[in-house]
């Protein structure tokens, strides 16, 4: 070339090239206009991408090839890269945590009357969720805990998964973790939960009052409150239960034994049923059953009360309401000076005697089933030989269901008259009154009854002799007719 004369335009080559982007996660192959066409065949851009390091498969093997066919099929003229991700990595599948899936009935955060929209209104008497199980119930599943899947980067690199974790749960003897998940509850309780110990307890403990803190109480087992027990609240329990403080207009329920330390002051509004006895300082206003004995350190005021066993009111007196005690009555006084409006029902079985009439009730309802289905069988025999294939089959079910009918009426007569036999047998009268048994006081003895027409000092025993006569031995021992000291007429039953 002559000295001086310019140099022609040359232009620069680029070569194609791989970027790794987001830490392996994208390979993405770029192919530059002005590149060299030996540089990108199919097979030359596979081997940069293998030199790269790219992990080559089946689906990168495409791409590549796809990009390689883009760059061929450009147009004269055209000067635009050409460029596509080639690879994209496997993530990996994270493992899940051990769990345990609740039945709906057990699980521990379900919500009570309310919504998280606030659709339904708040009870915040029930706002303490207690969970009651029986012996058997299955409660939830513990699901093991999942590996997870390992991923790959573009690399061929594995990415390694988190490995779900073990729940380390602490059943104690009342619950068992089967070998495949189920846990179960072995004894009748509420569940409870403590971090990682799943128990079914018995027993409960209230440090303060039942009142807005704890909610209403619905317990399996027993129950001991450190305090008293607030205006309209509930505390059921199948077991015994213990009440330090002072009882107001509430409701209990309790299955065993219940202890009143401090006394009820109802005011005409609480209520108490308890099936085992009942020992209380003093009740006021309390309408309620009690199946035992009921056991009274002052005195019994206003109450509207049944039960089942014998009544002592140790210090004090009986004024107003009405008494109906299965037993012996034992207190200081009953009724007042002034006339309180008293009654006392004696000499009957109240609990045996209510136990027989619904069970008379129930017999009479099983009876108006049974007339119905001898009905139809008559109807059925009676057609003989124009019956139908399915009318004669039908004969057997309905002698089936007529049979064990009649048997359960003869089941419940029979426990109806053992009953009514036991009531006969068992009533005693038997009052004892150590200090005044007010004039307007009224007792009931079967279909007797006899107004207290005169005040009798005591101490002094109210009863019948041999011939069901009613007696009243005064103190020295001189027993009188009650009729000399009250008015005594005959009532319906």
């Amino acid at each position: 070339m002559a000295r001086g004369l310019p140099m022609p335009d040359i232009a620069t080559e680029r070569m194609p090239f791989i970027r790794i982007l987001d830490n392996g996660r994208r390979a993405v192959l770029e192919i530059p206009s002005n590149s060299a066409k030996e540089l990108v065949t199919e097979d030359a851009l596979l081997g940069l991408v293998r030199e790269r390091g790219v992990f080559v498969d089946r689906a990168v093997d495409e791409a590549v090839r796809a990009l390689a066919v883009r760059n061929m099929s450009r147009g004269a003229g055209d000067a635009t890269d050409v460029d596509g991700a080639i690879a994209e990595w496997i993530a990996p599948t994270h493992g899940a945590d051990a769990r345990i899936d609740w039945v709906e009935r057990f699980r521990p955060d379900a919500a009570i009357g309310e919504t998280g929209d606030g659709a339904l209104p708040v009870d915040h008497y029930n706002r303490v969720k207690r969970i009651k199980v029986a012996a058997g119930d299955v409660l939830g599943t513990l699901v093991a805990p999942e590996e997870g899947v390992d991923g790959r980067d573009v690399c061929g690199r594995s990415v390694t998964a988190n490995r779900g974790r073990k729940l380390a749960l602490q059943p104690d003897g009342t619950v068992q973790v089967e070998s495949d998940g189920s846990i179960r509850a072995l004894k009748d309780g509420v569940l409870s939960l403590a971090r990682l110990k799943i128990s079914i307890v018995d027993a409960m403990e209230v440090p303060g009052a039942v009142d807005f803190s704890t909610g209403n109480i619905d317990f399996v087992g027993s129950v001991k409150v450190k305090d008293g027990i607030r205006d309209n609240f509930t505390l059921r329990a199948t077991g015994d239960v213990t009440i330090g403080g002072l009882i107001e207009a509430a409701d209990l329920i309790v299955g065993g034994d219940c202890t009143c330390e401090r006394g009820v002051a109802a005011r005409g509004s609480g209520h108490m049923l308890v099936d085992g006895s009942l020992e209380s300082a003093y009740l006021n206003g309390v309408c309620g059953r009690i199946r035992g004995s009921l056991a009274i350190d002052r005195e019994i005021v206003g109450c509207e009360l049944l039960v089942g066993g014998d009544v002592t009111v140790a210090r004090g007196s009986i004024v107003g309401g009405t008494l109906i005690v299965g037993g012996a009555l034992k207190v200081a006084s009953i009724g007042t000076e002034a006339g309180a409006k008293t009654v006392i029902r004696i000499g009957a079985m109240p609990i045996e005697l209510a136990k027989a009439a619904r069970i008379a009730e129930l017999a009479k309802e099983l009876a108006k089933r049974i007339a119905p289905l001898e009905d139809r069988q008559l109807e059925i025999a009676g057609r003989g030989l124009k019956a139908t294939a399915a009318e004669k089959e039908s004969l057997t079910e309905l002698a089936f269901e007529i049979a064990e009918a009649r048997r359960r009426l003869r089941l419940l007569d029979e426990k109806r008259t053992e009953l009514l036999v036991h009531a006969g047998s068992s009533r005693m009268v038997k009052v004892e009154v150590s200090k005044l048994l007010h004039a307007g006081t009224t007792i009931l003895v079967g279909n007797r009854e006899a107004r207290i027409t005169t005040t009798l000092k005591g101490p002094l025993t109210l009863g019948w002799d041999e011939n069901r006569n009613l007696q009243v031995r005064m103190a020295g021992g001189r027993v009188q007719e009650l009729r000399e000291v009250a008015s005594v007429r005959e009532v319906a039953a």
